[in-house]
């Protein structure tokens, strides 16, 4: 137990006593919890509301838009670029160092964001746009430069992956706020809607090259969907846990 640990600070053990809810507490709580949750692992009702959403719906756009280089890429290179697939692995690799060196700074950027002075949401709000209108405005003009050395496709791409580093900031660290019962069961309702993202992607770039025949309509499709998602989150993104936001909601409304 915390008490029985030798190297515990007492300021550790003092937040644990006011946070953490005694065995009994706790299993009263989880009791009322799935008292009104079904097969769902949640109340239906929770799975309307729009901060919900908002964060799902980020999460789609997030693996469309970057699982689009990762799947397409190699296509892109060979057929448009004409650079053999040997001469193309330093340009494939380009934008994931990108995305790594953009997730590495995220700490320290979420940190001087909250230095600042603003707020949790705003800071969520804020990384979300972010990443997904710089990843649009950097990846939607690539196919303009084809003709140019496919150095300026490479750094496009690149500077369109580091920001769809910082998206996760805002919207996947928002899993951790929407909810107070239910993380996980949200987390996995998420990750599964992103997964499908990540299949249905490549098909519908499949399908529309095979019928339109453009790789600029493509990108315009992946960053339509960026754009799209972007505004919805900044619109609906809530960091008030949504049992809190639903039930003051059908409180308001017995009240009418």
């Amino acid at each position: 137990t915390p008490d029985a640990c030798r190297f515990i600070s007492e300021s550790e053990l003092r937040f644990l006593r006011e946070n953490v809810p005694k065995r009994g507490e706790a299993g009263k709580r989880a009791a009322g919890a799935s008292s009104e949750s079904n097969w769902l692992g949640m109340p239906p009702r929770l799975l309307l509301q729009p901060g919900l959403w908002a964060v799902f719906l980020a999460h789609i756009a997030f693996n469309f838009g970057a699982y689009y280089m990762t799947n397409w890429n190699p296509t892109y290179y060979a057929e448009v670029l004409h650079v053999a697939p040997s001469d193309a692995k330093l340009h494939l690799m380009m934008p994931h160092i990108a995305n790594l060196a953009s997730k590495s700074l995220n700490p320290t950027l979420v940190a001087e964001v909250d230095r600042r002075g603003f707020s949790l949401l705003t800071s969520r709000r804020l990384f979300t746009a972010a990443g997904f209108a710089g990843a649009t405005l950097a990846m939607v003009p690539v196919h303009r430069f084809r003709f140019a050395s496919p150095w300026v496709s490479t750094i496009l791409f690149s500077i369109a992956n580091a920001c769809f580093g910082l998206a996760p900031s805002g919207f996947k660290s928002n899993y951790l706020d929407i909810t107070v019962s239910y993380v996980g069961v949200i987390s996995g309702y998420g990750n599964t809607l992103g997964t499908v993202a990540s299949w249905v992607g490549p098909q519908l770039v499949a399908f529309i090259l095979q019928r339109v025949q453009s790789w600029d309509v493509v990108l315009a499709v992946v960053g339509l969907v960026n754009v799209l998602a972007a505004v919805n989150y900044v619109r609906n993104a809530t960091v008030t846990p949504i049992e809190s936001s639903s039930a003051r909601s059908e409180g308001h409304a017995k009240t009418q």
